[in-house]
């Protein structure tokens, strides 16, 4: 089992210690544990910035893997919140050139500037809601290619309820677009378990997104509970799974050093 998607104390929004949460992991048996620390510039929360301590991450992650390092295999990546403003991308394009990780997951948290939890959730037009949500990320990805996978693709349903039963519209060609693109680039997408513990109670994305992108000839999609507390870490790992195998995927993916590895769903 693998959970490429966690975050620790050295994220805003977390309080949990890296040794409960990987103890946490060997205790479920769980091979593969990687940190996603949050990274954000401009985010539009002023009690809330996601200023990322790398320095300090990387000497407490060092001594976490000396700890536990022949127990289970550690990684230190980083979620990196994109927005499609010129100053977001020079920002994100920088910083990711600077700082070494094992893995780079990129997520949208905001909309045209405003977090996705701080918006009306009383939307007149969901489609159009999904199209711009897609396309800023398009628009983010033609000038940034400095990382793996794009998290929680489909995150809106995770903060707007009625987006739960909503069939992808015209959304769907702005989807395609953007889908045609992260595979042109050899890139991925995730499997996020982290929703079901919402009230949406939903994997992002959604099976339809997921099997549209394996139909396009997706095949890098890596898995991860979202966790900010140990208790919550691989968290339905076996309905992610059922989630992939529904889709017609045979392999899930892990990365080390920015390289991707396919192992076979069993």
């Amino acid at each position: 089992m693998f959970d490429y998607h966690i975050h620790s104390e050295f994220s805003d929004d977390s309080s949990g210690k890296m040794s409960k949460i990987v103890e946490e992991v060997i205790r479920k048996d769980g091979k593969k544990l990687c940190f996603t620390e949050h990274k954000e510039f401009n985010y539009p929360d002023e009690d809330i910035k996601f200023n990322l301590d790398y320095e300090g991450y990387k000497r407490e992650f060092e001594r976490i893997k000396s700890i536990y390092g022949k127990k289970i295999e550690l990684y230190m990546g980083v979620e990196i919140g994109i927005q499609a403003e010129e100053k977001n991308i020079q920002e994100i394009t920088q910083y990711t050139k600077e700082h070494e990780f094992d893995f780079i997951l990129a997520s949208a948290h905001c909309l045209e500037g405003v977090g996705l939890y701080g918006m009306d959730p009383k939307v007149k037009n969901l489609d159009d809601l999904f199209a711009k949500y897609f396309r800023e990320m398009l628009d983010v990805f033609k000038h940034f290619n400095n990382y793996d996978v794009v998290g929680h693709i489909d995150l809106i349903r995770r903060y707007f309820l009625e987006a739960q039963t909503h069939e992808l519209g015209e959304s769907k060609e702005v989807l395609r677009e953007l889908f045609t693109h992260i595979i042109q680039e050899g890139k991925g997408i995730e499997i996020n378990t982290g929703g079901l513990f919402y009230d949406s109670s939903s994997i992002n994305p959604a099976l339809d997104i997921i099997k549209f992108y394996r139909e396009m000839g997706g095949t890098i999609i890596t898995v991860g509970s979202d966790a900010h507390i140990a208790e919550r870490v691989l968290s339905n790992y076996e309905k992610a799974m059922e989630y992939l195998r529904n889709a017609g995927f045979e392999y899930v993916t892990t990365f080390e050093k920015r390289k991707k590895k396919f192992h076979k769903i069993i």
